[in-house]
């Protein structure tokens, strides 16, 4: 198997970022996450690639996929500390490929509108 944690991410992933979000790209790479996962076309095939991954999976999908793990994925949550992981879902969550519009969760507009709720349930 070849390794890719040696390289580096590729630049142009890092320009117009926050700190956060570039310290999320240097755990990406030091976890070695992309052993399995490719970005810019470089790195393992055995997960997805993670360049437009917040163009299909919400915040919240992302950080249960990086704790829980899931499919072929192990779980990270133990292998992470709190500030590794909201750095790395950060800079996830910048990943949308070319420029496609970010997952949006539906049922949470609904949750907090309380649209598609019977009066009984709203209290009416």
């Amino acid at each position: 198997m070849n390794a890719w944690t040696s390289d580096p991410i590729p630049v142009s992933y890092l320009h117009n970022r926050t700190p956060l979000e570039r310290e999320g790209a240097l755990v990406l790479q030091n976890k070695q996450c992309r052993n399995c996962h490719s970005i810019g076309g470089e790195g393992g095939l055995r997960g997805p690639a993670l360049d437009a991954v917040a163009s299909h999976m919400t915040e919240d999908q992302i950080i249960r996929q990086v704790l829980q793990g899931g499919g072929n994925m192990p779980a990270y949550g133990n292998a992470l500390n709190p500030s590794e992981t909201t750095a790395l879902v950060k800079f996830l969550t910048t990943l949308r490929g070319n420029d496609q519009q970010p997952a949006v969760d539906a049922s949470r507009h609904l949750a907090l509108t309380g649209e598609g709720t019977s009066a009984t349930t709203r209290g009416h």
